[in-house]
This record gives C-alpha cells, structure tokens and sequence, in this order.
C-alpha cells in the first residue's frame, strides 16, 4: 500500500514537472512580461552613481523666516536585492547634539515609470514615502507624500526636490507645511562625497 501511494505521488510529480516545463505561449509571454518589469534598468543603473560614502551639512527651518539651525553628518548609500534598490544610512545630530540616525530606500518603479522613496528615523515612529519623476538625466528629481506631523497631530503633504550638481555632490531639500498651512523649504541637505 505505501509503495503503491509512494508510486502516485512520484507520478503526479513528474506529471507537475513535465508541465512546468512546456508554458503554454500565453503564460511564457506574461511571464517575460514579468521579467522585464523585474528587471533593473537605466534607471536603477543612475540611482547606483550615488552608491558610497557622503559628509552631510543639514540646515533646518522651523518655520518661514525662523533663523536656520545647522549640523553635520554622514550617509553612506548601497544599492540591494540586485541593484534595484538604493539603500541610504544616515548617522549626525540634530538641534542641540541630539544623536540621529535614518534609514531610507530609493528605487525606480518600472511599471508606474515613477521613482519613490521611503524613509525612517530615531525621531519618531512613522514613515515617510513620496513618489515623484526625475528630469535632466535624473538631475533634478521632484516627489510629492505625506508625512506624520506630531504638533497637527495627522498627516501633512510634504514634496522634496533632489538636485545633483556633479557625481559628487547634490542637495535634498524638503518643504513642508508652515503654521499658516502654505509650504515651506524646512530641510536642506548638502552631500559631498567622501
């Protein structure tokens, strides 16, 4: 008896095997589209420039006209899972020597033709995400989402602007809501490459 299920279910695998060995033309051709919109592509090969160590000057505005606070930090940015990603570690201080430290992933949506990212940080317990388009060869990236802000106690929209001046330095600002609800430049994050 259990020779005769072993023999069943050997037969009923080989059967699986044979049929997952010849797809039919509908199912090869979804499974190259698939492919393709798995794959990296010039995009993820741009995002990869930016692989490496970087110094950070951040300067911060706590509403318009307010006097800027400045700091310094590093960041280090890796791409993962096969080039398509672009990992970001971030470590510095913030206000008066507060230790920071942020995470954010960058990538290239190869189906909504949109570039996005996410980030987190030791500064609360939300996440941010924007989505946004790239412009000039990828040296000018605008985005748009939302953010969690603590004082209004609910989402806010927030877009940032990356601008790369040369492989070895380029400028993140953010703008966010001020008190008056308008938007603001809040963030400006110069990078230089170590």
């Amino acid at each position: 008896m259990k020779l005769a299920a072993f023999l069943l279910l050997a037969a009923a695998a080989a059967s699986a095997d044979e049929a997952k060995k010849a797809p039919s033309p509908e199912e090869q051709a979804l499974m190259e589209k698939y492919m393709k919109a798995a794959a990296p592509g010039p995009e993820h090969q741009k995002m990869a420039k930016m692989a490496g160590k970087w110094k950070l000057k951040v300067t911060s505005w706590m509403a318009p006209g307010a006097p800027p606070q400045t700091s310094e930090g590093t960041a280090e940015y890796r791409t993962i899972m096969g080039g398509r990603f672009l990992e970001e570690e971030v470590h510095g201080t913030m206000g008066n020597d507060q230790p920071f430290e942020g995470r954010g992933i960058d990538g290239y949506d190869n189906v909504t033709k949109e570039h996005f990212g996410t980030w987190i940080d030791n500064m609360g317990t939300s996440a941010m995400m924007m989505r946004g388009k790239c412009a000039g060869e990828g040296k000018k990236c605008t985005m748009k989402g939302k953010m969690a802000d603590p004082i209004a106690g609910k989402e806010v929209p927030v877009s940032s602007i990356m601008t790369v001046k040369d492989d070895n330095n380029f400028t993140w600002e953010m703008h966010s809501p001020g008190p008056d609800g308008k938007p603001f430049k809040s963030l400006q994050i110069d990078y230089t490459r170590q």
